[in-house]
């Protein structure tokens, strides 16, 4: 209420009188906009990206398409006068004199039109809020038909694989080097082909820089023949350059720069235009992407989830299959247990620990993903539904990830997840196994998705001695909740009295689970307090342990203990990721309005990242060795012949 107040009363403020004594009367933006807060309409989403509006009902039932404007104007000289409207998002945004708020978004017509010539005493006109809206050609690519992959596309690539000499000695190396056999390397590089080709060709993807959820604003510039002139033509058209190649900030331009000092320019700025919100909701099902179906993996159609084009154009969910490394495997004791029905102890724990200690008596595998896409995954139209697959038989028991992830790229938002996960731990206070996951992910690895440039340099994902690379598209923000020991192991503290807490910690009988909040900035050293192993991060009144385990390791991680009945024996529970140009808050409750903070970091310890994700809900498996200290060992957790439930009721970004 503080923030909507705050923003009413600037827009009264600015928006009665005009900059410079205005020959601008009567400005009013948006006079057609019934309500202060819209909820953008996902119908087409996923080709034509956020738009604002896109038949929007208002609260007195009428539908808007534009935004509208109206001025009149009282010339001073018998010139031909000019009008052009910008809009920018105000929620997440660089001020305007930083010399990054060239990264804001911000923009003006839907089309590449400059400065329009006023032709009447008052003049009516209209824009939207869309994405790309610089029109750059690094988010251009093919039509979005051919995004469309099938397997008839997948198999002729292969074909032509099988019958080039030179590319087929290529997959066979590659093969052997990831312990794959030929058709699944031949599968993927197949499948790495028709993704590349996406990327090439002259229409707009508006939807690779989508508008930003939040406060917008609006600028109205009026100028005279003579002044139009003097405005360079990268503000008279937000597609251009200026003379070192960089997009300049039309506000920053006409409000704090050159434009603001031209004889015969008029502003009118109104601070307060409209706040939009996003919600991804299901009911319009779960899309199978082929170009990420691991190879051998089967797919259970029906209409809510599949690889149908229908869904490829509709559905706001994707079925998420994790990376998949042989090399990280799992050795798990022979048995199965029914984690709601049948009791498993600490003393059982200890028994099958020393009975299978050797690692042949164990049943190995790596992690994996269910091997059968849907069949796991269900749009139940009120929840997203997802469980890890139970195991019946020895023979066939395994410990498989399942999850889903959002379609609608974002940068920056308050975006919050509710979500009920299944239990981990048992009544014995035993945990599954599983560790449970909300995070941002890159929405792609091409450059067009690059993040900022870094002096230091990103090291490359997966590879840490890696040569290093100014830019990557690499970025990642992290819920993970698992069973581990809420401090780090007691050689990184300097305070004996952590030290001591750490060597003692136990954990095997408390209900205490972690939830670790990270950040994936690949190791640039960029901001100012960049540091390793431990470091204090202060905001306002906590203070976090965050860890980087060495120079090179390449996220920072906080650790957040929570008591296990409080966030799993809930029919919902909330995650909340506020990421900001300059921080990352992470918070937690029961209900939204019910929020605290857990975890906070700034670009002062951390590289934010600045380009667009999309979220995950995910239940995984994950090596007791990635969160050490461990409290329990991840091979001498059974098999769980149980369905493990995960339900997403919605995701939105604000």
């Amino acid at each position: 209420m503080k923030n909507i107040l705050f923003f009413i009363i600037l827009a009264f403020i600015f928006s009665c009188t005009s900059h410079k004594n205005s020959e601008i009367i009567q400005a009013h933006i948006g006079y057609n906009l019934k309500d202060s807060t819209y909820s953008v309409n996902t119908e087409d989403i996923i080709f034509n990206g956020i738009v604002f509006p896109n038949n929007n009902r208002q609260k007195d039932n009428s539908m808007i398409t534009s935004i509208y404007f109206r001025f009149s104007l009282k010339p001073k000289t018998n010139e031909r006068y000019y009008y052009k409207i910008f809009y920018q998002n105000e929620s997440y945004k660089f001020p305007e004199t930083d010399s990054l708020s060239y990264e804001n978004f911000y923009g003006s017509w839907y089309d590449s039109t400059g400065f329009k010539e006023i032709t009447s005493a008052e003049v009516i006109d209209s824009f939207i809020i869309a994405g790309n809206p610089r029109f750059e050609k690094r988010f251009f690519g093919a039509p979005l038909e051919k995004w469309y992959i099938n397997d008839s596309s997948i198999f002729a690539i292969i074909h032509n694989i099988k019958n080039n000499p030179e590319w087929k000695k290529s997959v066979e190396e590659k093969a052997k080097h990831n312990s794959l056999t030929f058709d699944e390397q031949a599968y993927m590089d197949a499948i790495w082909v028709l993704k590349d080709q996406r990327n090439n060709g002259n229409v707009n993807h508006r939807w690779k820089r989508n508008p930003r959820m939040g406060y917008y604003s609006s600028l109205l510039v009026v100028c005279s023949e003579t002044a139009l002139k003097q405005i360079p033509s990268y503000i008279q058209y937000t597609y251009k350059t200026n003379e070192k190649g960089l997009f300049v900030n039309p506000y920053y331009y006409f409000l704090y720069g050159d434009g603001k000092n031209i004889e015969g320019v008029n502003v009118f700025l109104d601070t307060f235009l409209v706040k939009l919100t996003l919600h991804i909701t299901p009911g319009n099902g779960v899309f199978v992407d082929k170009a990420k179906l691991p190879a051998n993996t089967t797919v259970a159609e029906d209409n809510l989830c599949g690889t149908s084009y229908s869904l490829f154009r509709h559905a706001l969910f994707e079925h998420f299959f994790s990376h998949e490394n042989r090399h990280f495997k799992f050795h798990t004791i022979p048995v199965i247990v029914d984690w709601e029905k049948e009791p498993f102890t600490i003393d059982d724990y200890e028994r099958y620990k020393k009975m299978y200690a050797n690692i042949s008596s164990r049943k190995s595998s790596w992690i994996r993903n269910t091997t059968c896409a849907c069949a796991n995954v269900t749009d139940k139209q009120t929840h997203i539904e997802i469980f890890n697959p139970p195991s019946e038989t020895l023979e066939k028991a395994a410990k498989l990830n399942v999850g889903i992830k959002t379609r609608i790229g974002i940068t920056y938002g308050k975006i919050t997840a509710k979500v009920k996960f299944s239990p981990m731990l048992n009544k014995s206070n035993i945990w599954n196994g599983i560790t449970h996951a909300i995070w941002l992910i890159t929405q792609d690895l091409h450059d067009w998705n690059n993040r900022r440039y870094s002096p230091s340099g990103y090291t490359p994902k997966g590879n840490p001695k890696g040569e290093r690379s100014h830019y990557t598209a690499y970025s990642e923000i992290d819920f993970e909740i698992v069973k581990a020991s809420p401090y780090w192991p007691p050689h990184y503290y300097n305070n004996k009295v952590k030290e001591r807490l750490s060597q003692n910690y136990k954990g095997q009988h408390d209900d205490t689970i972690i939830v670790a909040l990270t950040n994936w900035d690949l190791a640039s050293s960029d901001p100012p307090n960049f540091n390793y192993p431990l470091q204090y991060v202060k905001h306002q009144q906590k203070e976090y342990e965050a860890l980087r385990w060495d120079e090179l390791y390449q996220a920072l991680t906080i650790r957040a203990p929570v008591s296990h009945k409080d966030v799993f024996l809930k029919d919902y529970y909330y995650f909340q990721i506020e990421w900001k140009p300059c921080e990352i808050i992470w918070r937690i409750g029961p209900e939204k309005n019910m929020l605290s903070e857990i975890g906070y970091m700034s670009y002062k310890n951390t590289s934010i990242p600045n380009n667009q994700m999309v979220l995950i809900v995910n239940q995984e498996y994950h090596l007791s060795e990635w969160w050490p200290v461990p409290v329990f060992e991840q091979d001498f957790i059974p098999f769980l012949k149980n369905k493990h439930v995960g339900k997403i009721y919605e995701i939105t970004i604000e």
